[in-house]
Formats: C-alpha cells, structure tokens, sequence
C-alpha cells in the first residue's frame, strides 16, 4: 500500500482548495471488465459532487466539497479544470494500485461527510455486483 499512499498524497496536493474552491475528501477505486477513456461528473448535493474518471480497465472516483453551493453553470469550467489538475495523479493511482496488484474495489481516502460516504458505496457496491452506476429513471 506504500506506493498507493504515495500517488494518494499527490494526488491530493494537486487539488489546491484555494484555487479550485474545492477539497478533495474521497477517492474510491474500481475496475471495469471493458478498458475505456471516460469522465462523469455526480451531484450528490449543493456542495458536494463526485468526478468518475476512467482510463482504462480501472475507474477512480473523485469527492469533492465546497464550502459554499457550486452553481451547475460553473459546472463546464470546474470538470475542465478538475480533470487538468488531477489527471496526472490519478495516472499515478492506476499505476501504483496495478502495482501493488490490489484487485478488489475499495475507498483509498476517506474524509467525506455522511452524503458524499453514502453515494460512494453506493456506487462500490454497483460495482461489486456488476451493475451500472448510472441510474436510470425513465425506460429508454
């Protein structure tokens, strides 16, 4: 887990919550049978939000709080500049999780509050029962 922890702390700095308004408070790691390049951003409340980022097999989820409410009009810009700074450190994750060979999904930091804790494993246990993390609301 060394090499874990040390891509973690990176990662962590390179979020400066002076300078993006947010804090980084949980990272949750999964794997997809199916290698793809894809980002989702998650509004889980007014403040807090999550930023799914897949590059390849492996999938990382990024909570974010804010102390004030984050307007969805910043949402374009915000996404754009979250993924710019935390990119390289979730490329050093993926790198030092396949490492470290760990397997199994699991939440790596954890300082969320009750909401953002429960949409996470919410979204851990999808992925542990192979079923989408995208709910879907209306029969397509």
């Amino acid at each position: 887990m060394k090499k874990v922890r040390e891509a973690l702390m990176g990662l962590l700095s390179a979020v400066d919550p002076e300078e993006t308004g947010l804090r980084l408070v949980g990272v949750l790691v999964t794997h997809e049978k199916r290698p793809a390049y894809n980002f989702s951003l998650f509004d889980v409340t007014e403040n807090e939000m999550v930023l799914m980022l897949q590059i390849g097999d492996t999938v990382v989820y990024l909570a974010f709080e804010s102390e004030e409410e984050i307007d969805e009009d910043e949402y374009p810009e915000l996404v754009e500049e979250l993924i710019k700074l935390t990119l390289p450190g979730v490329k050093d994750l993926i790198k030092a999780v396949k490492e470290e060979n760990l397997p199994k999904p699991g939440i790596v930091y954890d300082e969320m509050s009750p909401e953002l804790k429960e949409f996470l494993y919410d979204i851990l246990m999808k992925h542990m029962h192979g079923r989408s993390v995208y709910d879907q609301t209306e029969a397509a």
